[in-house]
């Protein structure tokens, strides 16, 4: 099952985005458990394309027998970066929580450089990112 949507780059996107996402990740016979560590991940990637990034933000849920992926792809060059944010930061730890929770991460620039395509996955069978969420 692949499907995509558009993100209209504000905040207000995020909660319309991660409700799509579960919506996709039911249909394509994901557990409930593991759909809550997803979206959360989808919140953290959106809310960061929407942030840093600029429009049009492409949001994709890609799940096979193997893996579960989602990429939100932006017109924006610059990669993530992670970082340990100090306890007194309100934010900043997006992309620790996908590095924590997820499989795998990276972003890939397009053959023209114009896009940035930043992706996580998990794999069917890697439960582990589950138990760290308490699961």
């Amino acid at each position: 099952m692949r499907a995509e949507r558009t993100v209209d780059p504000h905040y207000r996107a995020v909660a319309p985005a991660r409700h799509w996402a579960a919506d996709k990740l039911a249909e394509a016979g994901i557990p409930a458990e593991r759909r809550e560590l997803l979206v959360l991940l989808v919140s953290e990637l959106v809310t960061n394309a929407v942030e840093h990034a600029w429009p049009p933000v492409i949001l994709r849920v890609d799940v096979d027998d193997e893996r579960i992926r989602v990429e939100a792809t932006d017109s924006h060059r610059d990669e993530p970066v992670l970082r340990d944010a100090p306890p007194t930061d309100g934010g900043g730890r997006g992309v620790w929580l996908i590095d924590r929770l997820a499989s795998d991460w990276g972003s890939d620039l397009d053959a023209a450089g114009d896009c940035k395509t930043v992706w996580f996955e998990l794999r069917t069978d890697d439960h582990a990112g589950v138990a760290a969420f308490g699961a």
